[in-house]
């Protein structure tokens, strides 16, 4: 007499932050990872109580590889892949946008362009569609040193200003952006952020 057992499987939602992913996953043991599926997008599959790794890459290389692990534990769940766009990729986009970004912000602002360096900008969103930039006010005396961040959004294929230059963007000065946006901007535009 044999008998079998059929261990359960639950429902894992995978979610990816970015549009054009793929990924593939690894059940994680502790001599070696086994692949156990790929995927292309947002997916459900089913899995097994376990460890798991989620390797994602993008096939245009505009997205660094990134892994990320998880458990099933004896319930359905839904895993968020966050990612970051590559260093290339936002150099390109950047230089890309740099014309028509220029124009909307030192129409407005002309000082910026006059008396502020600019020290650091990056593009974020899943669409690739806000611009955040901090400024810091040339050499002079009383100079406190400050940095100010402004942020646009691509809207109708036009880049609008959603914030005036200012020290510090929160949810409650800046209404019409996400959290996630300005959490995302303050990190990656400190002058201690590694990841730009």
């Amino acid at each position: 007499m044999s008998f079998f057992f059929i261990q359960p499987t639950y429902t894992i939602s995978i979610f990816f932050d970015k549009p054009d992913l793929s990924a593939k996953i690894y059940r994680n043991n502790a001599k070696n990872n086994t692949e156990i599926i790929s995927l292309a997008g947002d997916t459900k599959i089913k899995l097994s109580d376990g460890k798991y790794i989620i390797k994602t890459s993008s096939k245009s290389g505009h997205i660094n590889e990134n892994y990320t692990e998880f458990t099933v534990e004896g319930s359905d769940r839904d895993v968020s892949i966050k990612t970051s766009y590559s260093k290339k990729f936002m150099s390109n986009k950047i230089a890309e946008y740099k014309n028509e970004i220029s124009a909307v912000l030192f129409t407005k602002y002309p000082e910026l362009k006059s008396y502020f360096i600019l020290k650091k900008e990056i593009i974020l969103g899943k669409n690739i569609d806000w611009y955040a930039a901090t400024y810091q006010r040339e050499d002079i005396d009383r100079n406190s040193g400050d940095a100010y961040t402004v942020i646009l959004k691509k809207e109708n294929n036009k880049w609008t200003i959603k914030t005036r230059p200012q020290i510090i963007n929160t949810t409650y000065n800046t209404k019409n952006i996400p959290e996630e946006i300005l959490s995302e901007a303050a990190s990656r535009l400190s002058p201690f952020s590694t990841n730009s």
